[in-house]
């Protein structure tokens, strides 16, 4: 019983990998007039069974543009072969050119408490610019979410891996014309 539940789950976990090969056929060109922005979401928490992280991409306008969610309990970033994986997705975001900003990132999870189970959720108000030119990939680094005692966001460079990924699970090899620009935080000025 047990033994055929976990081919269940791996065959569930590999049709979405091959979902996106699929798609992709390959290459990572946008549809005519459009952009692809590739980001991995991923976190730590201590019950990674109950984490789901999720992120908003708003337009110039301030209006929501794009939003995706990652689990840890089903999804993961494998990396390149060999690499330690990471809890969490790479989402590929198709959108129109123009600016854009990751404007959030939540992370809801479940803590073991004294009297049981403790739901939680923290919202992080980012403002994290980016541009994306017509027919262009653009590839943004990593928004990493720890849930811990005192949750926090940050903003990171994991192209080895992610490369690796889009390699070896979305089946791009061709690489080469993905745009690297890494999401940085933008700080509000000071009076």
């Amino acid at each position: 019983m047990l033994r055929s539940a976990l081919l269940c789950f791996s065959l569930a976990l590999l049709s979405g990998c091959a979902t996106m090969a699929d798609r992709l056929r390959g290459s990572l060109t946008p549809p005519s007039g459009q952009a692809y922005a590739v980001v991995s979401l991923a976190g730590r928490a201590f019950n990674p069974d109950s984490a789901t992280l999720g992120l908003t991409v708003s337009n110039a306008q301030g209006r929501e543009a794009a939003q995706d969610i990652a689990s840890l309990t089903t999804d993961t970033v494998f990396g390149e072969e060999g690499m330690s994986p990471a809890e969490g997705k790479l989402v590929l975001l198709t959108l129109p050119p123009g600016d854009y900003r990751l404007s959030s990132v939540w992370a809801h999870w479940v803590e073991d408490g004294v009297f049981g189970a403790d739901m939680k959720i923290k919202q992080f108000k980012l403002n994290a610019p980016f541009h994306l030119e017509p027919n262009e990939t653009v590839y943004l680094g990593e928004v990493w979410v720890d849930m811990s005692f005192l949750p926090e966001v940050a903003l990171r460079d994991e192209r080895k891996r992610d490369f690796g990924h889009m390699r070896r699970i979305w089946k791009v090899e061709d690489l080469s014309a993905v745009q690297i620009r890494p999401l940085n935080q933008v700080l509000p000025a000071r009076p």
